[in-house]
């Protein structure tokens, strides 16, 4: 009888095991994107990412939802599977969608309203997730805004809790962050905070296996990259001490730098009256350098690209072309029925709600989080060489000024060049956990002028690639890191298996190998590709979905053997049997009918619904580091990433009025 029992209590586990198997499958099957225009008629079955998409609920009591895009490459090679990418677009207010659309995603949006393939795709270098966010960006949203980076922080770190409870196959996967802009801010304070997790991890909790950071055009420090403005803008040719504004701009910059001399280093309040006086260096310089005579959409320098112009004031927010197709994508009603949206709403590439409301007066700039986080783990900061906002001097500036990992700046400040496909792409300082790549011709946004080699950037992080003499005229020596396209390099050479060191650069013409992961070519052949079906749920969800089916019917059928050999023995043994409880000395206990016992057995059950509310009762009380600055229904602005308040004297001219967000609920929901 014991043995029955036994096979009961297996029994019932088992059940149970499978139904939040089921359920957590159930409730994944509804973020997931299987119909998109152009997806059939632009990709082979093959190539058609597995992607799930939707708004997750973080918070119930402020009705907190963030949206979140994945992409997984059904062909990619064994050892990327267990990477995820997350993708940040900055602002603060602007949505990822831009990374999603017009950088590392997989597809672009052409004229037709189509998606058409991105032969740069980060998917294929591993899964990746982008994430409008904080609440109120994009297709996110809440009745309540934050307003400071640790509030960006925390929000994320619950977000990757719901969503790993989602996919809990990657929660142990390794995990990137990737973003530019303002997500100079956030991924620091994001990665800072899931370091401090791991450290602190609760009962139930597993760390983070989070691997490295990306961060393209970083607006990291304010203060240093406000004074590179002038200077960039020099060397740029957008002006010249004969200039007839040269004076006035060059005394605007003088006050920031006597601002920042002055500074203290630990006061909010400092920062912000640094960032006050220097943010006007940027306006007066594209106010002045507007050309009237010009068409009218060529009067003003781009900011984000200083080779391009644009109409006064917008100077760079009707950039990148590709938007014109991307927002009527992301406003058609039956994408974002596909796209599993709760909340039906306008999609604007950046929320003036947001961005009006995220102050940041209690959070410290990011650059001061770096040096406890190149403790951890490497960081990449690269910048486009063309971009002004958040141009590649100020990066390198305050990278001089920052101390970390024992030293100060760059100690060798060697410049390797960046070698990618065979073409020179840029230069690489490295060292001490962190490296700075500047690439050429490449704008703010780098993936979108340059997709392919931005996938190669993982190359860099993960010390993927070669380094090798290269011969230049008049040069004794010069060194180049060296990557490949995607697969290429493994094709090229036996690559060595990975190590904790990095080979040194030597003075010889051997080729040296950088160390850790090698990338291999998404095209290469794979023993059984998955291929993605034209019904609403992947391959291997139906697979694993019939095989559970299989085991339940197989459980059922076992236990009803059992029961069946349990009532024979029943109708055997008619009369009452007892139970002879035994104590320590091996004496009779206590004696006790069978059925008595078993009465008292369930007395002692404690049902499961206490329990469970108990743990819901937790998430639904109000969390104190969660109290945002409350929403309201008031029309809004909607500021361009990063270009609020251009226009001296007259800030409204520098801001692009947009329709109210319009949002339908699902009937139903």
């Amino acid at each position: 009888m014991l043995f029955i029992h036994i096979l009961l209590a297996m029994f019932v586990q088992a059940v149970f095991v499978e139904s939040l198997h089921f359920k957590r499958d159930s409730d994944r099957s509804q973020f997931l994107v299987s119909k998109l225009p152009g997806l059939q008629e632009n990709f082979k079955d093959s190539e058609i990412p597995l992607m799930f998409a939707g708004q997750l609920e973080l918070y119930k009591e402020n009705d907190t939802h963030l949206f979140f895009w994945k992409y997984s490459d059904n062909n990619i090679e064994p050892e990327y599977k267990k990477r995820t990418i997350f993708w940040l677009n900055g602002g603060p207010g602007c949505s990822s969608m831009d990374g999603a659309l017009m950088e590392v995603g997989p597809f672009r949006i052409d004229s037709n309203l189509k998606v058409t393939k991105n032969p740069g795709s980060w998917h294929q270098a591993g899964d990746v997730v982008f994430v409008d966010q904080p609440a109120g960006t994009g297709f996110s949203y809440s009745k309540e805004f934050d307003h400071d980076l640790d509030q960006v922080s925390w929000q994320f770190l619950r977000f990757m809790e719901v969503y790993f409870e989602m996919f809990p196959e990657d929660a142990d996967n390794e995990i990137y962050f990737a973003g530019e802009s303002y997500a100079g801010q956030y991924i620091p304070y994001i990665a800072d905070g899931i370091l401090k997790r791991n450290k602190n991890l609760k009962e139930g909790q597993n760390p983070y296996n989070l691997k490295g950071l990306l961060i393209g055009n970083g607006w990291i420090a304010p203060d240093v990259q406000s004074l590179s403005y002038l200077p960039y803008a020099v060397a740029a040719g957008i002006i010249n001490t004969n200039h007839p504004a040269w004076t006035k701009i060059l005394k605007q910059h003088e006050k920031c730098q006597n601002a920042a001399n002055n500074m203290n280093g630990d006061s909010l309040s400092d920062f912000a009256i640094v960032d006050d006086i220097c943010e006007g260096i940027l306006t007066t310089l594209l106010y002045e350098t507007k050309d009237n005579s010009a068409a009218a959409n060529q009067q003003c320098f781009n900011m984000y690209d200083y080779t391009l112009k644009d109409s006064y004031p917008s100077c760079g927010m009707n950039w990148p072309p590709d938007l014109v197709n991307v927002n009527p994508f992301l406003n058609s009603l039956d994408n974002q029925a596909s796209l599993n949206l709760i909340l039906k709403k306008k999609w604007h590439e950046c929320s003036g709600r947001v961005g009006s409301r995220f102050t940041a007066k209690k959070s410290y700039p990011a650059v001061k989080l770096l040096p406890g986080i190149l403790e951890q783990i490497p960081v990449v900061l690269f910048n486009g060489n063309r971009d002004i906002i958040c141009n590649y001097i100020g990066t390198e500036n305050f990278i001089k000024q920052m101390e970390w990992n024992g030293a100060t700046g760059f100690q060798e400040d060697y410049a390797y060049d960046w070698v990618y496909d065979g073409q020179t792409s840029g230069y690489i300082k490295t060292e001490r956990n962190l490296t700075f790549i500047n690439i050429f011709d490449a704008s703010h946004m780098v993936p979108f002028d340059k997709p392919e080699l931005s996938r190669s950037l993982i190359d860099v992080l993960l010390k993927n690639f070669d380094i090798e003499t290269v011969d230049i005229p008049g040069d004794t020596e010069k060194k180049a890191i060296v990557t490949y396209p995607l697969g290429v390099r493994k094709l090229h050479q036996e690559v060595p298996q990975p190590s904790s060191t990095t080979a040194a650069p030597t003075s010889t013409n051997t080729q040296v190998t950088g160390s850790f992961t090698q990338f291999a070519s998404s095209g290469a052949a794979a023993s059984s590709p998955a291929e993605p079906s034209s019904s609403s749920v992947p391959a291997e969800d139906k697979a694993s979905g019939s095989s559970r089916i299989t085991r339940i019917i197989q459980l059922v059928v076992l236990v009803i053997i059992i029961w069946g050999v349990y009532m024979l023995y029943s109708t055997y043994k008619s009369r009452p049997s007892s139970i002879i409880r035994t104590g320590p000395s091996g004496r009779k206990k206590n004696v006790q009918w069978a059925d008595q016992l078993r009465s008292f057995q369930n007395d002692e059950e404690v049902p499961p619904s206490g329990l469970l509310n108990k743990a819901l009762g937790v998430f639904r009380r109000g969390d104190t580091r969660g109290n945002y600055t409350p929403t309201d229904t008031d029309d809004y602005l909607e500021d361009i990433e990063m270009g609020e308040n251009l226009v001296p004297g007259n800030v409204d001219h520098f801001i692009v009025d947009s329709e109210d967000e319009e949002e339908v609920r699902k009937s139903g929901t």
